[in-house]
């Protein structure tokens, strides 16, 4: 006999367990299955979680090393004890998995299963051997590594950024296919641990969905500290041989191979969709995930989808904000649909960049009329204290409106600075509203005041300009 459910959901990454919950405190009878022991979601266990712990050990390590900049003399060398470094990673991942577990647990009406789930049909699931019915479902699978057709025998032993995280040395040198924000987020961090780093890139520069300003900025700061990047490349196969790669493809017509111990494919990434079943449950889907209306229904109304596994914005927080809009549509009298003129993230580069809402590329595509001001951080006095000039913050502005519609920040401290950023511009706040906040001095948050006061003058300038 079935056991029937209020609402399944498959996967217990951030685009499921929050709906899961949710649900459940409005008093559903929910189950969430998951192929792992605990909720977490690749971005706990392979993705965003162990790649910051490692990247903070990594930018630590490298403070140690600048410390002549500050006058500050050490004695001996400076070490990085990796095996502790991994050890915190994987007690940071317990401890945060558990603790999941455990809000799970306090639910009385949400269960946690692990296993693989299969549609039977539009209202069951096969979950190992055991089936399911339910009211409501809602796929949550989130995303893997796309691997390119290549030629060779060595794709086999490439390395994925889950690989990265779990190996017990420090490699001594790294070959990253692909120049997305994966690449050059480990390039930059194991260059600073002392490991050779080579970026192959198809495109003629690292970042593309970054608008370029912001790309190029990391792209040199990369390449002066010993990143060797090579664009225009075209990959043609790769062999593995005797524990060593050998990477062959083109550049400017010419035939070239690389020979390395280590090869990093991050070439994109790509719906976790395989057994899934779909189409038993009359789902629609294509290459780039379950197809989705503005509610987060699939084809099939009562079948929802979040997170990676659609075609949206590839973030932990994104597949959060849309577990919120299913549930509330699963349950809710009203419904909601999905904005993401407001979405922000983080690229976790040297230095950091960090962008909230519609950038310049967008804005363009949309045919909106704009103006972009910008701050550099080469004036600022935080700035120059830390001995870290290079970047910018810029504002995206509605010339129509007035309003800020979009914010974009390149320093080495952005993840921090684009929480204001995201403040403005869910408020919908002009330059005059961010004049009214009094930031404090010397700090990077006074640049947000800088540039409203930079856009005041420039707008009183102009005004005067007219009158005379």
């Amino acid at each position: 006999m079935k056991t029937h459910y209020d609402l399944i959901v498959i996967g217990a990454g951030p685009g499921g367990t929050p709906a899961a919950m949710v649900a459940a405190q409005f008093g559903a009878k929910v189950l969430i299955v998951d192929k792992r022991e605990a909720p977490g979601g690749e971005c706990l266990f392979e993705g965003c979680i162990p790649s910051k712990v490692l990247e903070n050990a990594a930018n630590r390590y490298s403070d140690v090393a600048r410390s002549k900049a500050f006058n500050v003399a050490l004695e001996g060398t400076e070490q990085i004890h990796w095996d502790n470094v991994l050890q915190d990673k994987d007690m940071l991942v317990q401890q945060r998995s558990q603790a999941a577990l455990k809000q799970i647990e306090m639910l009385p009406t949400l269960d946690f299963k692990k296993g693989s789930a299969a549609f039977v049909d539009s209202h069951t699931l096969r979950v190992n051997e055991e089936l399911f019915s339910f009211d409501k479902a809602l796929i949550a699978t989130g995303a893997k590594s796309f691997f390119p057709k290549i030629a060779g025998n060595g794709l086999k032993n490439v390395w994925t950024n889950r690989d990265i995280f779990f190996n017990e040395t420090i490699p001594n040198e790294l070959l990253f296919i692909g120049a997305g924000a994966i690449s050059c987020e480990l390039a930059q961090m194991f260059n600073k641990l002392g490991t050779k780093c080579h970026i192959l890139e198809r495109s003629g520069r690292i970042l593309k969905h970054l608008h370029e300003d912001a790309a190029l900025m990391v792209q040199k700061n990369m390449i002066d500290n010993g990143v060797e990047v090579q664009l225009n490349v075209n990959l043609e196969k790769i062999e593995y041989e005797n524990d060593k790669f050998f990477v062959y493809f083109t550049q400017d017509n010419v035939e070239k191979v690389l020979e390395y111990n280590h090869v990093v494919m991050a070439t994109g990434r790509e719906a976790n969709l395989d057994g899934l079943g779909l189409e038993h449950a009359g789902v629609e889907y294509d290459k780039k995930g379950v197809i989705v209306n503005e509610k987060l229904q699939s084809s099939q109304a009562h079948i929802y989808a979040s997170g990676d596994c659609i075609n949206t914005p590839k973030f932990a927080h994104t597949a959060s904000y849309e577990a919120g809009i299913v549930v509330h549509n699963m349950f809710a009298p009203s419904s909601h649909t999905v904005n993401y003129d407001k979405n922000s993230w983080v690229l976790f580069s040297d230095p950091q960049v960090a962008v909230v809402g519609i950038d310049e590329r967008v804005a363009k595509e949309r045919e909106l009329d704009i103006s972009v001001e910008i701050y550099d951080f080469k004036i600022d006095a935080r700035s120059q204290i830390d001995k870290r000039v290079d970047g910018f913050l810029k504002f995206i502005i509605d010339n129509k409106t007035k309003v800020i519609i979009g914010i974009e920040i390149v320093n080495e401290d952005a993840s921090s600075l684009i929480g204001e950023a995201s403040l403005i511009v869910a408020n919908e706040m002009n330059a005059m509203d961010v004049l009214k906040a009094i930031h404090p001095h010397p700090t990077l948050t006074e640049s947000f005041g800088k540039l409203a006061q930079q856009i005041f003058f420039k707008s009183m300038m102009q005004r005067t300009h007219t009158k005379s």
